[in-house]
């Protein structure tokens, strides 16, 4: 059987080559295909072979730092998750817990850079994808991650992110969030009768 499809393949591409092909069923209902006229057999119609001029492609960002022998990354997603855009973060003590989505995950000799409000952090870790940020006071915030290669060049970077710090006043305990003062016991009133 495997020989028959050989011998099919090979009469395909002989016709493919400009001859005619002729195809008829035999008596059994076996059909056959030949580059000769078989009496019953009908012609083939081959059309003309399919080819395909592939498009120029000018030199992408990963291309031109291929060419600079340094292999790009392929991530496919780095985003900024928590904090989300426009949350509101109430008594966070000046600590900001961050959690990021990468992928695929941070390759070897590539590193994780965070800014908060346009400066560089210092002391990200390399790795995890959540941990803590100190010294995050209250008022509008703006946090993005990026992914640099090991020249310091960004590969990657994530959408920024603004969201606020609130703190409870002591002079106003009844803010939005904000714990409110226990209230004071109704006290009884004499009864009447004096």
């Amino acid at each position: 059987m495997r020989w028959m499809w050989m011998l099919l393949l090979l009469l395909f591409a002989a016709g493919a080559a400009g001859s005619e092909m002729w195809r008829w069923v035999d008596a059994d209902g076996v059909v056959h295909y030949s580059d000769r006229p078989h009496p019953g057999a009908e012609r083939v119609d081959m059309g003309r072979a399919q080819t395909f001029t592939a498009p120029v492609i000018t030199p992408s960002r990963r291309e031109a730092l291929e060419q600079e022998g340094e292999p790009a990354s392929q991530y496919s997603r780095l985003s900024v998750v928590s904090p989300a855009e426009g949350e509101t973060l109430w008594n966070i003590e000046g600590e900001l817990n961050v959690q990021l989505a990468v992928e695929p995950r941070l390759a070897s000799g590539h590193q994780l850079r965070i800014f908060l409000d346009g400066s560089q952090v210092e002391g990200v870790p390399q790795g995890p994808t959540q941990f803590t940020i100190g010294e995050v006071f209250r008022g509008e915030r703006q946090l993005r991650a990026s992914i640099v290669d090991a020249r310091g060049r960004e590969l990657v970077s994530s959408a920024t992110v603004t969201f606020y710090v609130q703190q409870t006043s002591v002079q106003n305990p009844t803010q939005r969030g904000a714990p409110t003062r226990p209230q004071p016991r109704p006290q009884p009133r004499p009864s009447g009768g004096g």
